[in-house]
This record gives structure tokens, C-alpha cells and sequence, in this order.
């Protein structure tokens, strides 16, 4: 993970709808002193998010879009260690709704038939 100024900001719409909606849906734990982003699978299980999504998770925390939660333990490949989840404010779950209402941008016009 980028850290700093250096980092770019990720301007993937796509990507960033995807981990709004699986911190609503799934969950996120943040893992050890620099916060290795994991997926919730089941209630005390994880998995290593890829790196693209932790960055956008890490994006979405420093822009208080997602805040950091209490340490839990959870088990990973079966080593059990603390974590703090990842919530989801109610005013990022109502700006994301808002966002998956919108209606397409249509991506070209139709010619009129002359």
C-alpha cells in the first residue's frame, strides 16, 4: 500500500461502488500495524483482499467514508490474531444507495435515420 501524498487517489467509480458494497454486505478487518485489508467470509473468518481493493478500503477510511471499529479475533488459514472491523456510516450507505439509483450515462447517441 501507497502511503502519504504519493498516493494517487482512485477514481474508479466502479471499483470504489464494489467496496462500498461489500463492507455494507460482507465486511472488511483490518489486520496488524499496517492494516492489511482482509474479506469478512464468514462471522470470524477472512481472506487477503487484492491489493487494488485495499488501497480503494484505505482511500475510503482516510476520507471518513469508512471508519475503523472494534478488534475482534478472527481466524486466518488457522491462525486466530486480532482485527478491527470496518464500518459502514449511514451516510456513506445512503450516498452509495443514491449512487446505484442513478441512471446510466448513456454511453453514445442514437442517429436519427434520415
Amino acid at each position: 500500500m501507497t502511503t502519504g501524498s504519493a498516493a494517487l487517489p482512485i477514481n474508479d467509480m466502479g471499483l470504489i461502488e464494489r467496496v462500498l458494497q461489500v463492507a455494507e454486505n460482507t465486511g472488511y478487518v483490518l489486520v496488524g500495524h499496517s492494516e492489511r485489508v482482509y474479506h469478512l467470509v464468514d462471522s470470524k473468518t477472512i481472506e487477503a483482499a487484492p491489493r487494488f481493493e485495499e488501497e480503494a478500503v484505505h482511500q475510503l477510511l482516510a476520507s471518513k467514508w469508512l471508519t475503523k471499529g472494534g478488534v475482534h479475533v478472527y481466524t486466518h488459514h488457522g491462525f486466530e490474531g486480532p482485527g478491527n472491523s470496518v464500518l459502514v456510516p449511514k451516510s456513506t450507505r445512503v450516498k452509495a444507495r443514491q449512487w446505484r439509483n442513478l441512471a446510466p450515462i448513456p454511453c453514445s447517441r442514437k442517429r436519427k435515420a434520415s
